[in-house]
């Protein structure tokens, strides 16, 4: 039987049927892939320096010896020794076997791994794209049946600009929103926080108020606009009131952490919003890791309006909780991701297939190494390809150039 008509053929199979017939792990590469931001990033209330050009993360490849392989993104620290050796466990597995699966759909961890992907949940990525590929399915089919065509996402990258090109001032910072609007984003989000380490306390709570007000006057009243302090507003309730009260002209669609969040600050907040009428919503969860901690924020009253674990430190089948949660309480599930265009492209396939997920982050980053064919942006909203799994693949001329001297293999 030729390779093809095999493949495709086991899509047809029962689950269980599928675990005994299909593939098996035969090695894991492990290197360090360098990525592009679309322009010059600079800080955040927290940073120490711009996030500048590029970053780097892990890239993940998991090999079968079905002629496919699972790619994928490692969290925000880069691998060691030891992570590389806890993937052992990996090798000789078969795919189908790491997860419970129900009618074709992929519905928890099989036990008999489950310690090891829970602790590294970010491995549903290269693992749904193995499946996704072994049945010739793209990865959100794996999660459920589309509930959108296309799939909206808000430019997060607008930073600091005006502290960092100080000849510019504020025009920095809207000319970059002004920017992703031409380039087609419907939704921005922009740092705030910038007194609490870049700028004395009172200007830059100041500035952070005629950022909002300038930035709604540069893109008009159409345009969504989140806000991110970044906690830069901790032990500070009075200010963080004021910040909000004094953009409420500028119509916020989220702020999201305006400091560490507590149920009895965000009672308290939401109380002076509602009795002022503010309809921005409060957003909060990318340091979140397990999905129960957001339940004090939903029940008995929705507290949080928008969770957002990050979809690598959570994978797919925790953020899948995330949104259950967030459905349940009329709240939304937009997943935290940053420097990682592989992390953009799992909350795409996420948001597809989940309807609490109805807009997902993007720091408009590309990866000489990453193939992302079929994929397309217009209209604020991204087309995802029909193809197996994640959709993309591995540059191997880039790859050698830029990895290869970096790799680990696991095998």
């Amino acid at each position: 039987m030729k390779r093809r008509i095999f493949i495709f053929s086991l899509a047809a199979l029962a689950p269980a049927a599928r675990s005994k017939t299909v593939a098996k792990i035969t090695r894991i590469r492990l290197s360090t892939m360098q990525g592009h931001f679309h322009k010059f990033v600079a800080m955040n209330a927290y940073d120490k320096a711009p996030k500048g050009n590029t970053y780097e993360h892990t890239l993940i490849r998991i090999e079968t010896d079905a002629g496919v392989e699972g790619i994928g993104a490692g969290t925000y620290a880069l691998a060691d020794g030891k992570y590389a050796e806890s993937l052992r466990p990996l090798v000789g597995r078969n795919p189908f076997d790491l997860y419970q699966m129900d009618g074709g759909r992929i519905v928890g961890r099989n036990p008999i791994l489950a310690d090891l992907l829970s602790k590294n949940r970010h491995l549903d990525g290269p693992l749904y794209d193995i499946i996704g590929k072994l049945t010739g399915q793209p990865a959100w089919r794996l999660i459920g049946d589309a509930v959108r065509e296309r799939i909206p996402l808000y430019d997060s990258t607008v930073y600091f600009g005006d502290i960092w090109f100080k000849d510019r001032g504020v025009r920095a910072v809207t000319d970059e929103c002004q920017e992703a609007v031409e380039s087609g984003f419907q939704a921005i989000k922009i740092k705030l926080g910038r007194g609490d380490k870049w700028m004395e306390r009172n200007a830059g709570e100041a500035r952070d108020i005629e950022i909002v007000n300038r930035v709604r006057e540069a893109v008009g009243p159409k345009i969504r606009v989140m806000a991110d302090p970044n906690y830069g507003y901790r032990g500070r309730f009075d200010a963080a009131w004021r910040l909000l009260n004094e953009t409420k002209h500028a119509n916020l669609y989220w702020m999201e952490e305006i400091f560490p969040e507590t149920v009895d600050d965000y009672r308290r907040l939401q109380d002076k919003m509602g009795a002022a009428g503010l309809k921005t919503l409060l957003a909060a969860g990318e340091h979140v890791r397990d999905p129960q901690v957001f339940k004090p924020y939903l029940e008995p009253r929705r507290l949080m309006d928008v969770l957002q674990m990050d979809i690598r430190q959570g994978g797919f089948l925790d953020n899948i909780e995330v949104a259950r949660l967030a459905a349940a309480s009329g709240a939304l599930a937009i997943q935290h991701n940053w420097a990682s265009q592989i992390g953009s492209i799992m909350a795409m396939h996420l948001s597809k297939a989940v309807g609490a997920v109805p807009m997902v982050e993007s720091d408009r980053s590309t990866s000489d190494v990453i193939q992302t064919e079929g994929f397309h942006f217009e209209n604020g909203a991204m087309a995802v390809p029909a193809k197996a799994g994640l959709g993309i693949a591995i540059d191997e001329k880039a790859y050698e150039l830029q990895c290869k001297a970096s790799e680990t293999v696991v095998s």
